[in-house]
């Protein structure tokens, strides 16, 4: 269906929902991940209604501002009505997502929920790797696979995840045919999901020379024939944290931290633009969103940490 920014006085918040149930329908989303967008902006649209004293799908869609969304998540807030400070951000990043999608549809002029932002202290931030440490790190690491016993995993591993940001369970799963060798000289790796509703995750993603030579190396070292990794995420991350972490001078090494690593380097140097960053990490909208709003706040703090040593 088409539309035009001036049809939007004839819609209410009620056909507007509707709208973006029916594109949630057409998007690679689970149904639980469908069911929590709708749930939340439905909240969001009985609270108006109850706040307005009307019914809420009399409410005109183009008439809802930041002010209005601003005062649900505060009521939301007060007497703890939601479960917890996450189902609040949650709640926000659904009536992000709706409002977003409306605007890019041209069912509305503008975006009321845009600049509203996130409270610091709803979500814990996560923690990452300084590039000096990432390189700490990488050496501990090589110092180990050059050892007696060649224990090569965890450099495999590390420089993988580093270098595209894949999940855990994404980095055990691949197998030696999901190494790619281009004729162009170009190295690969193919992120695959048996499950259908999982598909939007697959992708390609290309590796350093460093890192392909890491992963051949690995392949020889240990006769692969199938799986990568013949050992489990948590024996790897005991190596991370037994072997890696206390060579590198850190408390913890763990797969999320590389992830992240590898996140706040891409976000920070801006190589790549937002659809481009929720590809490489396999993201859903929300996902990224959610993503993209701890990168901000990320990068914020790093940047001030950087210019408070430089003046202290």
């Amino acid at each position: 269906m088409c539309y035009t920014v001036g049809m939007t006085k004839f819609l209410t918040l009620q056909d507007g929902i509707a709208e973006f149930s029916r594109h949630l329908a057409k998007r690679p989303l689970s149904d639980n991940t469908r069911k929590a967008f709708v749930g939340d902006v439905r909240i969001f649209e009985r609270f108006l209604g109850s706040s307005q004293g009307e019914q809420a799908k009399s409410i005109e869609l183009a008439l809802i501002t930041a002010e209005h969304i601003k005062a649900f998540l505060a009521h939301q807030e007060q007497g703890g009505i939601a479960n917890s400070p996450k189902s609040i951000e949650r709640r926000l990043t659904s009536i992000k997502v709706m409002f977003k999608w409306l605007r890019e549809a041209g069912i509305l002029a503008g975006n009321p929920a845009d600049g509203i932002a996130y409270k610091p202290f709803v979500d814990p931030l996560p923690e990452y790797l300084s590039d000096a440490e990432s390189a700490e790190v990488i050496q501990a690491a090589r110092t180990l696979a050059a050892g007696d016993r060649l224990e090569m995993r965890p450099l495999t591993a590390i420089m993988l995840v580093l270098e595209t940001g894949i999940k855990k369970g994404e980095c055990l799963a691949l197998r030696v045919n999901d190494i790619e060798r281009r004729q162009d000289g170009r190295a690969s790796i193919w992120i695959r999901y048996e499950k259908q509703h999982l598909h939007f995750k697959d992708r390609q993603l290309f590796v350093s020379d460093e890192c392909l030579h890491t992963l051949e190396s690995h392949i020889q070292r240990y006769e692969t024939k199938d799986l990568l990794f013949d050992c489990t995420g948590r024996n790897l991350e005991y190596l991370f944290n037994r072997k890696i972490a206390r060579a590198a001078g850190l408390d913890a090494l763990t797969f999320e931290m590389l992830r992240w690593s590898c996140a706040v380097r891409d976000y920070r140097e801006e190589l790549l633009d937002g659809e481009q960053m929720q590809v490489k990490y396999g993201l859903s909208s929300i996902g990224w969103i959610e993503m993209e709003a701890k990168l901000v706040r990320l990068v914020h703090h790093a940047t001030e940490t950087i210019n408070g040593a430089e003046t202290g």
